[in-house]
């Protein structure tokens, strides 16, 4: 881990007065996402707060609500995620918590069916990820995206 990552770590969980485990889910959307303690628009205009934070999640500590939420959320989408390899569930846990593996998609469905290549693809099916990709192929999105894709394909049909 870099400095300034487990910099923005530190002040993250000071923030929050977090002194429990930090987990590599949390590791991992503190890096993709940063920190900030006040409000600040992200790059298309949405409020956000601390850990990417946006709407119904403002406010919340990170490492005690919104962090469990979205492993919670993570499980309910994807069938056998809690046994997943660490990286893979890094993976679908970045693309819930950005709002890009919703409830119900065919990303989810495919990925609970072990189908991880096709799941991939499917997952960058996306008109967000398609229109930056075009704006600036090194977007923080697309990159995100991409490594969270390139994860998937790892894993191939094999559970």
């Amino acid at each position: 881990m870099n400095n300034a990552l487990a910099k923005r770590i530190k002040q993250a969980a000071d923030y929050y007065g977090y002194e429990g485990i930090i987990e590599p889910g949390m590791i991992q959307l503190i890096e993709e996402e940063g920190f900030s303690a006040g409000n600040y628009d992200d790059d298309v205009g949405v409020n956000t707060q601390g850990v990417g934070q946006t709407e119904d999640n403002i406010g919340q500590n990170f490492f005690t609500e919104t962090y469990p939420k979205y492993m919670a959320r993570s499980a309910s989408r994807v069938k056998g995620f809690a046994e997943m390899p660490e990286d893979l569930q890094g993976a679908i846990l970045s693309g819930v918590y950005r709002g890009d593996i919703p409830k119900g998609s065919d990303t989810a469905r495919l990925l609970s069916e072990g189908e991880y290549a096709a799941a991939a693809e499917e997952y960058l099916n996306h008109a967000e990820y398609e229109r930056r990709k075009e704006a600036n192929p090194k977007d923080g999105v697309v990159r995100r995206m991409d490594r969270n894709a390139a994860v998937m394909r790892k894993y191939g049909k094999s559970k």
